[in-house]
C-alpha cells in the first residue's frame, strides 16, 4: 500500500501551471536521489548551506547563492539583511525596532507576497500610483538615512513601474541595495544571471516551479557581500529568520534540479511544448472550441507557450470543475469564458490523457444538452 493509497490522496495531471496550491512541480530523479543520499546523515547544515550554494552560483554565473524555503522565505531574508547589514544588534532587534526599516516599492507592484517583506519588521513606503510609476525624482527624494532597500517585483505592476535599470542606477548611486522578486520567471534560463548582471544585489526565484527542485525551497542569487549576509542571517541563525528554514534535504534536492535544469536542451524543450500546443489546438478544434489561439507567455510572462479557446457552449469554469473531477487541472480566464491549457509540466502521454478528458467532458455536456448546441 502506498502512501496514495494508505491516505486516499487522489492524483492529478496538472495542465494549469505551478501554483503552490497545485503542489507547483514534480521534481525529477536526481533530486530524488540527492535528497534521500543526505536525508540519512548529520551534517553541518551551514557547510551544506555555502556548499550548495556556491556550487549554484558557479552554474548560474552569479558571485554567490543561498537556498531559502521558497521564494517567500528568500524576501524575508533578503530584507533582514538589508536592515542589519553586518550588526549583530540590529538583526536581534528586528521585527520591533531599528533604525533603517524603510523598504521602497512601487505601487504597482503591491502584491501579497510584500507581506513577507513586512513580516522581517520592514516599513514599506509605496511611491506613485496602482497603474501610474514614481517619477525618477520621487524616487530618488524617497531615500533617506531610514532607507534599507528598494524592493522590485518583475511582473507585478509591469504596465505601471519604472524600469528595472533605473531603479538600480538610482538606488545604487545612494548606496542603496536593490531586491529583486522574480520567484517565477523561468524560463528563460537566463533569468538567472539577467538581473544580477543588470546590477540587482539580490535576485529571488522560487525552487519549486519550473526549476522543479522541492516545493519548499527557494534560491537567492546575487552579490557576494550579500550573500554572506544572508548566510549569516538566515537560518539556524536564532531571530526573526529563524522561521526561515530550511532542510538539508531542500539543498540537495535544489541543487541537483538546477544542474539538470542548466544542462538541459532548449530546442528540444522548445520542440517538446510546441508539439503539446499543436495537440491542444487540434483537440479544441474538434471539440468546437472558438477563438483557439496559442499566447507565448506564461501566466506571469514567462518564455514558454499556451494554448487558449473559447468555450462555445458552458462555462470555462464547468468545464474547469469537470476536468478536475476527471483527474486534470486547467486553467480558465472566466471573463473571456476561455480555457487555458499549459504544456509546461506535461509528459507526452500526461498530453494525450488532457486531451482524452477535454473530448470525454465536452461530448458529455453535449449528449446532455443537445439544445443548446
Amino acid at each position: 500500500m502506498d502512501i496514495f493509497e494508505e491516505l486516499g490522496i487522489r492524483r492529478y495531471i496538472n495542465a494549469q501551471d505551478t501554483f503552490t496550491k497545485y503542489g507547483a512541480s514534480c521534481m525529477g530523479e536526481e533530486s530524488l536521489r540527492a535528497m534521500a543520499e543526505i536525508a540519512g546523515s548529520m551534517v553541518d547544515l551551514a557547510e551544506v548551506q555555502e556548499k550548495t550554494g556556491d556550487a549554484i552560483a558557479g552554474l548560474t554565473q552569479n558571485e554567490g547563492a543561498y537556498i531559502s524555503n521558497g521564494a517567500a522565505g528568500g524576501l524575508m531574508i533578503c530584507a533582514a539583511a538589508c536592515m542589519a547589514l553586518d550588526s549583530e544588534e540590529a538583526y536581534h532587534a528586528l521585527p520591533e525596532s531599528g533604525t533603517r526599516r524603510e523598504i521602497i516599492l512601487q505601487r504597482a507592484q503591491h502584491n501579497p507576497y510584500d507581506k513577507c517583506i513586512e513580516a522581517a519588521g520592514a516599513k514599506l513606503v509605496f511611491l506613485g500610483e496602482e497603474s501610474m510609476p514614481p517619477s525618477e525624482a520621487e524616487l530618488a527624494n524617497a531615500i533617506t538615512e531610514k532607507t534599507a532597500a528598494i524592493a522590485y517585483f518583475i511582473y507585478h505592476g509591469r504596465d505601471g513601474s519604472l524600469p528595472l535599470e533605473r531603479v538600480l542606477e538610482i538606488g545604487h548611486a545612494h548606496g542603496v541595495p536593490v531586491i529583486v522578486d522574480a520567484a517565477a520567471q523561468n524560463p528563460p534560463a537566463e533569468n538567472l544571471w539577467r538581473f544580477t548582471q543588470m546590477g540587482a544585489d539580490m535576485v529571488i526565484f522560487s525552487g519549486g516551479k519550473t526549476l522543479r527542485g522541492p516545493q519548499d525551497s527557494g534560491l537567492i542569487l546575487g552579490r557576494r557581500e550579500w550573500i554572506a549576509r544572508c548566510r549569516r542571517w538566515g537560518p539556524p541563525t536564532d531571530g526573526v529568520c529563524r522561521c526561515c528554514k530550511t532542510s538539508r534535504e531542500a539543498m540537495a534536492g535544489l541543487y541537483a534540479a538546477v544542474k539538470v535544469y542548466m544542462a538541459r536542451d532548449t530546442d528540444e524543450e522548445r520542440h517538446r511544448l510546441l508539439a503539446a500546443c499543436i495537440r491542444f489546438e487540434q483537440t479544441l478544434h474538434t471539440c468546437g472550441f472558438t477563438r483557439v489561439r496559442r499566447e507565448e507567455e506564461g501566466p506571469v510572462g514567462q518564455d514558454f507557450p499556451r494554448v487558449l479557446g473559447e468555450m462555445p457552449f458552458g462555462s470555462a469554469a464547468w468545464l474547469c470543475a469537470e476536468m478536475k473531477a476527471e483527474g486534470v487541472y486547467i486553467g480558465s480566464d472566466e471573463r473571456e469564458n476561455t480555457i487555458i491549457l499549459n504544456p509546461l509540466m506535461l509528459t507526452p502521454g500526461e498530453v494525450e490523457e488532457v486531451c482524452d478528458t477535454l473530448l470525454r467532458c465536452t461530448a458529455g455536456y453535449l449528449a446532455s444538452n443537445r439544445n443548446e448546441w
